[in-house]
């Protein structure tokens, strides 16, 4: 059986199910840029199903389902890794005693769906189907008819269609609400799914960094916290970020992101957001952690010397987060702090890959802002200067990490820096 092509030609549930028409075995393996997997048929009925990259791996699902531990998890990759026949992870689960092939084939069923909801939803992409090729002989396999799993993915595919309509963007923020039912009920009831939401409902995690952590798959998190939203029990805000471009904002870099973080948490009296953006670079789905902030423009720490004006963004992403999404996350930012550990050179010199960053932007108004992480004498201007390789007239700025005052200062240096640029 010849079956190959691209998926602008053909759709993925019709490519399903005509290997379950000529009851076929083999691999369906689909591909694109730096993506791939396979589907694994028998007869024409699924049996086992992978991504690569896995965005939620066997282990870590059983892990966040609560089946197993994640000492439990730890103790299986070591048997893995030891293990010399290529025993697969779930069979080593199985033969441990850790879980039950019930569970096992659960998490397997889940696994395949999530896989095919993945590859439908890709609107370009390579196919071939490769006859007899079969999963390794150690995995343990199950059974699911075409049918159910093409139903399975063009319902999940308009249900987020809904949640999205609904909830608008993923990345604003929910908030605990008091419905009035409650008081005509006289309690509330939740499932074990919900809870595992509502205890990271916090106010300023937004509902992606939720989904990350309450250990639901995201289809299923997503759909709890629409559920929960519907039945007034939350409400959402708009994200922090948004307003990137819309009004005065500074990013912070440095190459330490709980200092980053501990600059915005004094600026804002701990009063932040975090939110994890989901970028499209190089056709993959990156999350970047944001966390972010608005300082007042009146009171302490307001944006400017009369205490009048915008309230200002400050926002930080976390260090390891690719330059691409550096650059569309902080483009129109009016300025930006960067961060230097100034207890000794060894610790600037960290800060050249950041500086480095700015000056490939061009010409962008910057303050260098330094703090001391532990107890010492603080490094002179001048060697910060010629350490950092710095060009005459940056500002340098000692700044004190929880001083609301100092790390306002630091703010309103950076933005007076952009203010006396001449405008384009």
């Amino acid at each position: 059986m010849l079956l190959q092509g691209n998926l602008q030609e053909f759709s993925l549930p019709n490519i399903f199910q005509l290997v379950k028409m000529s009851a076929k075995s083999g691999a369906l393996t689909i591909s694109r840029d730096g993506e791939s997997g396979k589907v694994f048929f028998r007869d024409g009925v699924i049996t086992y199903a992978y991504s690569q990259p896995q965005l939620l791996p066997l282990g870590e699902r059983l892990v966040k389902a609560g089946s197993i531990s994640a000492e439990q998890l730890k103790q299986a990759l070591a048997a893995q890794k030891k293990a010399t026949d290529g025993s697969r992870l779930g069979r080593i689960l199985l033969d441990q005693g850790t879980i039950d092939r019930a569970t096992l084939e659960h998490a397997l069923r889940e696994q395949i769906q999530d896989t095919a909801f993945t590859f439908f939803s890709w609107s370009d992409g390579e196919f071939a189907f490769a006859a007899e090729e079969t999963p390794p002989e150690e995995d343990v396999l199950v059974g699911m008819s075409v049918e159910t799993v093409i139903m399975e993915g063009c319902r999940r595919i308009d249900e987020w269609a809904l949640i999205f309509e609904q909830l608008g963007s993923l990345e604003r923020v929910p908030h605990l609400a008091y419905g009035e039912h409650i008081d005509d009920e006289g309690s509330l009831t939740l499932t074990a799914e919900e809870w595992r939401v509502v205890v990271h409902v916090d106010g300023r995690a937004d509902i992606n960094t939720i989904l990350r952590d309450c250990g639901l798959d995201r289809f299923h998190g997503a759909k709890v916290i629409y559920s929960l939203f519907s039945s007034g029990l939350i409400t959402v805000s708009e994200p922090v970020i948004e307003t990137i471009g819309t009004g005065p904002s500074v990013a912070v870099r440095g190459p330490i992101d709980i200092y980053n973080e501990v600059f915005l948490n004094t600026l804002t009296d701990s009063n932040v957001v975090k939110q994890l953006r989901v970028e499209l670079i190089d056709e993959k789905e990156v999350e970047i952690p944001v966390v972010a902030g608005q300082m007042p423009a009146n009171g302490n720490g307001h944006a400017d010397g009369e205490g009048g004006g915008e309230d200002v963004l400050v926002f930080t992403a976390a260090s390891s987060s690719p330059e691409q999404a550096w650059k569309r996350l902080a483009g129109e930012s009016s300025a930006w702090v960067l961060l230097a550990n100034a207890n000794d050179v060894d610790s600037l010199r960290s800060t050249r890959s950041d500086l480095q960053f700015l000056k490939d932007l061009g010409d962008v108004p910057y303050v260098v802002a330094t703090y001391m992480s532990m107890a010492g004498e603080e490094l002179g201007a001048k060697q910060i200067t010629k350490t950092l390789g710095l060009e005459a007239g940056t500002p340098v700025l000692r700044c004190q990490l929880r001083d609301r005052d100092s790390v306002a200062g630091v703010v309103r240096a950076a933005l007076d820096l952009a203010a006396a640029r001449p405008q384009s």
